[in-house]
């Protein structure tokens, strides 16, 4: 895919992130489930309760001096072995979820995201990003995937399979596969995922607001 086109079909970034995440994301960025683990260094058990195997329930992290952190549940993967491509293990693919950072590039997508049951009652941080300013800064480690990895809450043939091909570089995804597959009124990417972290999330943000029952109640940045 060509990424000036990525950039004209989807000028703007979205994230959601934990309520009050706001202030640890300024100083230490956006970070993937398995650096957050890194940085807060919990005792091994805990440690193997993030990252090895599906999260039933959200997970706090705490150390001196850093904020308290909550990492989400993986409730939407209850299909995950159904939904796997032959040969690819389901730590495999737990291992590509907690390694990335996600956004999403479709608004209307992001706010069926934040009107689901599990969220919707829920504060949440919502950041905005430019997409050209972080293909600029990623470019060469930015990828791509056709739908919601980390949701697997229904079976195949509802759910699509995937694998360690799941992800796919800007240049080799297959932009128009996808928009024939799905028409025009569909969208050919869903997600763009960037590895371990973006540590300057914080000066990268366009626009941070807090949102509860899928609207914004509270701007709290704005470049």
């Amino acid at each position: 895919m060509d990424p000036e086109r990525l950039v004209r079909e989807h000028p703007r970034l979205f994230h959601m992130a934990h309520d009050g995440s706001w202030p640890s994301i300024r100083e230490h960025g956006l970070l993937s489930t398995r650096a957050l683990v890194d940085l807060y260094a919990p005792p091994s058990e805990l440690r193997s309760a993030v990252l090895d195997g599906v999260r039933r329930t959200s997970v706090v992290l705490e150390r001196h001096g850093l904020d308290r952190v909550v990492i989400r549940d993986q409730g939407p993967l209850k299909f995950l072995d159904a939904c796997l491509t032959p040969g690819t293990t389901a730590q495999e693919f737990l291992d590509l979820l907690n390694g990335r950072v996600f956004f999403w590039l479709s608004h209307s997508r992001f706010q069926r995201l934040l009107g689901a049951a599990r969220y919707r009652s829920q504060a949440q941080t919502v950041l905005q990003f430019d997409t050209a300013e972080v293909l600029a800064r990623y470019g060469k480690q930015v990828q791509l995937a056709p739908f919601n990895t980390g949701s697997m809450h229904v079976p195949p043939p509802h759910s699509p399979v995937r694998g360690r091909d799941a992800f796919r570089d800007v240049e080799d995804y297959p932009f128009d596969h996808w928009r024939a597959k799905r028409g025009n009124s569909g969208d050919a990417v869903v997600e763009l995922t960037i590895p371990t972290a973006v540590p300057d999330a914080g000066e990268l943000a366009v626009r941070v607001e807090r949102w509860i029952n899928v609207a914004p109640v509270e701007t709290l940045h704005v470049r």
